[in-house]
């Protein structure tokens, strides 16, 4: 659908908004299966904590890069599109600290942590 629009705008847009839907649905379905009892505590043995910790020096670059970005754009509108992705890449920030302290802990508390977790992030 967004691949057909002209403006790049309404292109960025479109597309940001179905990245949104599938984000969404993924959520949903991680409520379903723990709701099913699905045992998140598994994942600390899969995931690497490596990665992680790579991803989020990726991510504070982001946080860098886009504060030197808003600061140096003065049109209002555009300045607007730029907090948002800042407020993104905050998020995204905060939620991969949050796992990588998570997989650092010896915790029994695994699936309450990552749940209270994403109750507050969507």
């Amino acid at each position: 659908m967004y691949e057909s629009a002209r403006n790049p705008l309404i292109k960025t847009l479109i597309h940001s908004i179905v990245l949104d839907t599938t984000k969404h649905a993924e959520t949903y379905q991680m409520l379903i299966d723990l709701n099913s009892s699905v045992l998140i505590g598994k994942e600390s043995e899969n995931l690497g904590k490596k990665a992680i910790a790579n991803h989020l020096k990726e991510e504070a670059f982001m946080l860098k890069q886009t504060e030197e970005i808003r600061n140096a754009v003065k049109d209002k509108s555009i300045k607007q599109v730029i907090l948002n992705i800042l407020e993104d890449e905050k998020k995204h920030h905060r939620v991969l600290t949050e796992i990588l302290n998570t997989l650092e802990k010896e915790s029994k508390e695994w699936d309450t942590h990552l749940y209270n977790l994403m109750t507050g992030f969507p």
